[in-house]
């Protein structure tokens, strides 16, 4: 009796317990039915909605707060799905249009963090200066340049203003440029992994980090002409806008970092005061306009297209959301595609960061490719690249699609942004012209790829494992024994064959002959700078300068307003809730926490520890 009595405890709890999940789970499904539904109704009332119309006299605003992507990415924890991530892109085109509407008195930017690489801080400069040169003013703010941290990269934004300010107690810390590597060479010897890896291209220095234990010769010699390439660039425009000479500029970095006093007495910050001081002051610079006169930069140029569509959120969410061409479209019915890739280059799927962008996802910029290339409208194309490599059968894929649409008699133009590395360069190869800032870090003609083996941290741990395959090299990948001598060969004739295809690729899009190809290639970074003089890019400039090439290309006249499209075009908020819920986005993510999954990482990001050590290490310390 006790027994029974204890299994029918047992059995309520199990309901209970069961019970207690369902009533959940059926909760949670009317919560987002209900959201839906809210959704819904709140964009079928705003269908009609007109916002209000502009004041005649304006003065924008922006806070730049972290980075700005190229895209916007999928919702996470730092992107959520009704705050999408705002990008490059959108502020630079907010500021042109503010450039030529005579409503439009001048600019105020607070600037918190930036986190930019240098090529897209030289796309802001180069809007901020077209949007001076057309008589308007431009104030920045900012608690310090870097503050007890490099603030090379703050202060070279700000450099492009009119008028910069710090707050009291504010630090300029002009302090140059640099990288750090970590060479873990040391730490894998002592918990007994050994890093078995090949490079072909004596510049590919991704193995390093894992298979020396410090820096080689012509590593060292190719990172320092790059940082020192940077530096040159930065001080000049620096030197340039504050009106230094490249003297008084070196020794200003050489002396940094500098209090608010010390920095305004070397003319290095125009104003020592407080946001609301400079706001104030920035109003008057207008013709003392009221607090009503002050739009926000992303809010006016969303405001101004509404407006400009004469369909109210309905006519903004056909042109923006759906790509229907509405009633009072241009009458020119040719179009440039914008297709983006972001990130780490993958197959498929990719793994989403924090910032959500889920990679360069081979798959879906080939559908992006094919959609621009059977769009009767698309007359050319500009591909937007910012990534430091990835799979080189990934890249291949992508490379396909980007010849596919210049068959079509379609014109592509390659944009590269930050970088445009590795398999970043590989996907490029193909384009009819190729546009870089100067401070665009690309290249890295090579390959490389290994595995680690752990069998030395196992006979620590006391770790026995038993292999049974059937095959001479089933072993082979097992990152619990090395590879065989004959193993080894296989694996370096495989990434010999990489290499070799990298440089014909690059041999037939830029014109080069074998040995032409390899003097550029052997896995060395080059600045958009230097790969311009070197051949491997045709243009230094922005998206805007790659968007003209296209209308060259496509023979469209100049002075005809061509609509740039996003292929494809960025879902709505209601479409983003919907893909997330059929994607099973609320589910358990898979998370591993073994040695050999953690070590398993670092081999997959090693590809952008070294490409992104030529630049992002920089872009971190000069902040």
């Amino acid at each position: 009796m006790p027994d029974t009595l204890k299994r029918r405890k047992d059995d309520k709890f199990i309901y209970r317990f069961f019970g207690f999940f369902y009533r959940m789970f059926f909760m949670l499904g009317v919560a987002a039915t209900i959201s839906v539904v809210v959704v819904v109704s709140t964009l079928l009332q705003a269908a009609d909605f007109v916002p209000p119309a502009l004041p005649k006299s304006i003065v924008l605003t922006y806070t730049l707060k972290s980075g700005l992507h190229e895209t916007q990415g999928k919702p996470s924890l730092s992107n959520p799905l009704l705050r999408p991530a705002v990008t490059l892109h959108e502020v630079i085109d907010a500021l042109t249009q503010a450039k030529d509407d005579a409503r439009v008195k001048g600019l105020i930017v607070k600037l918190r963090d930036s986190d930019l690489s240098v090529a897209q801080i030289q796309e802001l400069r180069a809007a901020v200066h077209a949007f001076r040169k057309a008589g308007k003013f431009a104030y920045i703010y900012s608690d310090s340049y870097g503050g007890l941290a490099p603030g090379m990269g703050d202060y070279y934004l700000a450099s492009a203003f009119d008028k910069i300010w710090v707050q009291p107690v504010g630090v300029v810390a002009i302090t140059g440029v640099s990288t750090e590597t970590p060479f873990v060479r040391g730490l894998l010897d002592k918990v007994g992994v050994e890093a078995q890896f090949s490079h072909k291209g004596i510049y590919k220095s991704a193995p390093e980090s894992l298979t020396a234990t410090d820096m080689s010769a012509p590593n060292r010699m190719a990172m320092t002409e790059m940082v020192n390439d940077l530096s040159r660039q930065m001080q000049a425009d620096i030197a340039k806008d504050r009106g230094l000479t490249a003297e008084e500029m070196q020794k200003l970095v050489d002396d940094a970092p500098y209090n608010d006093d010390e920095a305004k007495k070397l003319k290095l910050v125009d104003n020592i005061g407080y946001y609301d001081e400079m706001y104030d002051a920035a109003l008057k610079e207008g013709g003392d306009l009221g607090d009503k006169s002050a739009v926000k930069l992303l809010g006016y140029s969303f405001t101004n297209d509404t407006v400009d569509l004469k369909l109210g959120m309905r006519g903004f969410i056909s042109r923006y959301i759906h790509k229907a061409d509405p009633d009072v479209a241009l009458e020119n019915k040719k179009k440039i595609a914008l297709i983006v890739g972001e990130g780490n280059i993958v197959s498929f799927g990719g793994s989403p960061s924090l910032e959500g962008t889920g990679g360069m996802q081979a798959d879906k910029l080939v559908d992006a490719f094919d959609a621009a290339r059977t769009d009767k409208d698309v007359a050319a194309v500009v591909f937007r690249i910012d990534s430091p490599g990835g799979s080189p059968e990934a890249a291949e894929t992508i490379r396909r699609a980007v010849i596919r649409v210049q068959k079509a008699g379609k014109p592509v133009i390659v944009s590269m942004s930050g970088y445009a590395a590795s398999g970043g360069y590989w996907v490029a190869t193909p384009a009819d012209k190729i546009v870089a800032d100067p401070g665009t870090i690309t290249g890295s003609i090579g390959v490389f790829g290994g595995k680690f083996v752990m069998q030395g941290l196992w006979d620590k741990l006391a770790v026995n494992w038993v292999s049974i395959g059937a095959g001479k090299n089933s072993d082979m990948w097992s990152a619990n024994t090395p590879f065989t001598p004959e193993q080894y060969k296989k694996f370096d004739d495989t990434l010999n064959v990489i290499y070799e295809g990298f440089l014909q690729r690059v041999m037939a899009g830029r014109h080069l002959t074998h040995d032409q190809a390899e003097a550029v290639a052997e896995g060395r970074v080059w600045t958009g700078s230097q790969a311009k003089e070197k051949g491997l890019v045709d243009e230094l400039g922005g998206l805007n300068d790659a968007v003209r090439l296209a209308k060259e290309a496509a023979k469209i006249d100049a002075k005809k307003d061509v609509p740039v499209v996003l292929f494809p075009p960025p879902k709505s908020t209601l479409e983003q809730f919907l893909s997330l819920a059929s994607e099973g986005a609320f589910a358990r993510p898979d998370i591993k926490i073994s040695a050999a999954a953690l070590l398993q990482s670092l081999k997959n990001d090693a590809q952008t520890w070294a490409d992104r050590n030529a630049l992002r290490a920089p872009v971190s310390d000069i902040r």
